[in-house]
C-alpha cells in the first residue's frame, strides 16, 4: 500500500498487526505444557503409573509369592491390570486383521474382544466370589480382586510379546502366547481361591462342581471370543457382511 503523501510506501496495511515472533509462540506452547504437567490430575497420574510399573517389574517374576503379600490396597494395580489385558487382547486381533488387510477391522477385530475379554474377566472373578459365598468363607471383595490382578501380571506380558511377533510375521509362536495368556486366567482363577480356608463339607455344592462350573463358564466366554474373531475375520475376507452386524 503506498503512502498518499509520497513517501515510503506503508509495510504494514491499517487494522493488521504483525505475527507474534517463533520464539514468542514456541515460548506460549512451552508455558501451556508446563502448566498441564503441573496440574494435579496429571501429577496423580503419572505417580500411578511410576508406582504400577514398579508392582509390574516386581510382581512379574514372582507373581504367587507377590499375591502372597498383596493387601486389598493393590486392587487398584488389579484393576489397571485386568484393563491391560483387555485392552491388549483386543490390540492383538486388531493387528491380525490389519496385518492381512481385513475390512471391518474396528468392529469384529477389536470391539468385540474387547467387549468379551471384559465379560470374561468379569465372570472369572465373579465366579471366584460366588464360590467363596457358597463355601461360606469370609472375605475381603478388594483382597480376591488384588490376588486375582496380580496373578495376571504374567498374562499382560505374554500378550505383549503377543502383538510383537504377530507384527514380525512369527504368527504360530505370537498364537501360542495369546493362549497362553488366557489359561494364566484360570491359573489365576484357581490359585486365588485356594488362598482361602475352603471347607469343602461347608457349601451346598461340592467345591470340585463349583470350580468345573466356574471354569467352564469362563472357557466358553473365551472361546466364543475367539470363534467370534475367527467369524469376523472370514467374513471380511471374503468380502461379506459380518454375522455380528459389524
Amino acid at each position: 500500500m503506498n503512502n498518499p503523501e509520497g513517501g515510503t510506501p506503508f509495510n504494514n496495511p491499517e487494522g493488521q498487526r504483525p505475527d507474534p515472533e517463533p520464539s514468542q509462540k514456541q515460548s506460549s506452547v512451552t508455558e501451556q505444557w508446563n502448566t498441564l504437567l503441573q496440574d494435579e490430575r496429571v501429577q496423580q497420574a503419572r505417580q500411578a503409573s511410576k508406582q504400577y510399573y514398579s508392582f509390574f517389574a516386581s510382581t512379574l517374576a514372582r507373581p504367587y509369592r507377590t499375591m502372597l503379600s498383596v493387601g486389598s490396597a493393590q486392587f487398584q494395580h488389579a484393576l489397571i491390570t485386568l484393563s491391560l489385558v483387555a485392552v491388549l487382547s483386543s490390540l492383538y486381533f486388531l493387528t491380525w486383521f490389519l496385518k492381512w488387510s481385513i475390512t471391518p477391522a474396528i468392529g469384529p477385530g477389536f470391539l468385540k474382544p474387547l467387549l468379551l475379554t471384559v465379560l470374561g474377566l468379569a465372570i472369572a472373578y465373579g465366579a471366584g466370589y460366588a464360590i467363596l459365598r457358597l463355601e461360606k468363607v469370609s472375605f475381603d471383595p478388594k483382597l480376591l480382586l488384588a490376588r486375582f490382578g496380580t496373578l495376571l501380571i504374567p498374562a499382560v506380558a505374554a500378550l505383549l510379546l503377543a502383538i510383537v511377533f504377530l507384527a514380525l510375521s512369527l504368527t504360530t509362536f505370537s498364537m501360542y502366547l495369546l493362549f497362553l495368556s488366557y489359561l494364566f486366567i484360570f491359573v489365576a482363577l484357581n490359585a486365588a481361591i485356594f488362598q482361602y480356608p475352603i471347607r469343602t463339607s461347608a457349601g451346598p455344592i461340592d467345591t470340585l462342581f463349583t470350580l468345573a462350573i466356574a471354569n467352564s463358564i469362563t472357557a466358553y466366554i473365551f472361546y466364543k471370543l475367539i470363534a467370534s474373531v475367527i467369524a469376523g475375520a472370514i467374513g471380511g475376507f471374503f468380502g461379506g457382511l459380518s454375522p455380528f452386524g459389524f
